[in-house]
């Protein structure tokens, strides 16, 4: 928008850069450019402001395809003034004096003059095609029909203005008719993951069973190592008690041939004692039987009397533990008797 400061009987109009001014004063261009900026008479002027830089417009048609689908068609077009005097003199781009503002909304206007001139290309197109072709391949054929017909259309040069680029967003029927068309896709992209899902539960279930069969022919390779194990314990434990066997006998038959040795020494031992004992006691016997024969032969050879007295010697020496004595009076008076006979004899 222009900038303009009034004064008393004049005022001062200053225009940006994107702006291109034309100034009329009595019907006729007096003044032209692009950001001027200069002092006039508002009383004499009429002020025109066309932009100078791209502008963009962005419209919606409503058609129907060859199978009587409506659609929509989404269009964005950017397009330029190439006559600013031809597009002022068709297109009321007028500002007021006092505010700098357009008069009228003049892009508005030319959306719809844009819209209305891209309505027939797209119309001839969409009425040929189904509505799943006009959706799938459509924006691409519509856009270049709607770009060749604007680029040739005089109606546009005669306005001053030039295509600049045009882009055919999308093509879209209402939503029951969306859905349907995009039911087969979603449902193979539906199945395509189904089969992705199946292939991928089959592979986990194949690895599973691979894993599964490891396991187990790893549980068996420790079974028979556990099994080997246990052999070799049990070949150990026997090695073990056959080894403490044979030590046991060889510590028995040690021990017996000990006992043997023992007892045979005890049995020569006893032999030598006993035999010694025997000796000594016939030594004894022998020296008792001896020592009686001689106290015999002593007796013999001594008078009567000396035996009687040594008997009652030993008579006295044992009288106290004799219990029972009969003393006859024909052992008294034949001993006595024999006693005085020896005691005469020995005084002749």
């Amino acid at each position: 928008m222009a900038s303009i400061t009034r004064f008393p009987f004049v005022s001062r109009l200053r225009a940006e850069s994107n702006q291109y001014i034309l100034h009329y004063t009595g019907g006729r261009v007096t003044r032209r450019g692009p950001g001027i900026s200069y002092w006039y008479v508002p009383m004499w002027a009429a002020v025109a402001q066309v932009p100078v830089e791209d502008i963009e417009t962005t419209f919606l048609l409503k058609e129907r395809s060859a199978d009587f689908q409506d659609v929509s068609v989404q269009v964005t077009l950017v397009y330029r003034f190439s006559d600013y005097a031809e597009a002022a003199s068709r297109i009321n781009f007028s500002i007021s004096l006092s505010s700098g503002a357009w008069l009228e909304p003049p892009l508005e206007r030319l959306a719809n003059f844009w819209m209305q001139r891209a309505k027939t290309p797209a119309r001839e197109y969409l009425v040929s095609v189904p509505v799943v072709e006009a959706v799938g391949k459509g924006p691409a054929e519509v856009r270049a029909k709607i770009e060749a017909a604007l680029r040739e259309d005089a109606e546009v040069a005669a306005m001053g203005m030039e295509l600049v680029s045009l882009q055919v967003i999308q093509i879209t029927p209402n939503a029951e008719v969306e859905k349907a068309i995009q039911t087969p896709t979603r449902e193979a992209i539906q199945q395509k993951a189904d089969e992705a899902m199946f292939a991928r539960r089959a592979l986990a279930v194949e690895k599973e069973r691979a894993i599964k069969e490891n396991e187990l022919a790893t549980e068996i390779e420790l079974a028979k190592r556990q099994e080997q194990l246990i052999q070799r314990q049990g070949d150990n434990q026997l090695l073990t008690v056959r080894q403490e066997a044979a030590a046991a006998k060889e510590q028995l038959e040690a021990e017996v041939e000990r006992g043997e040795l023992q007892a045979e020494s005890t049995a020569k031992q006893n032999r030598i004692r006993a035999q010694g004992e025997a000796d000594a006691k016939r030594m004894v016997a022998e020296a008792l039987a001896e020592g009686e024969q001689r106290r015999v032969s002593i007796y013999a050879e001594a008078p009567r009397h000396v035996p009687l007295g040594l008997g009652l010697m030993e008579l006295a020496d044992n009288i106290d533990v004799i219990q029972h004595l009969n003393i006859t009076p024909d052992l008294i008076g034949s001993t006595f008797e024999q006693f005085v006979r020896d005691q005469g004899s020995k005084a002749e």
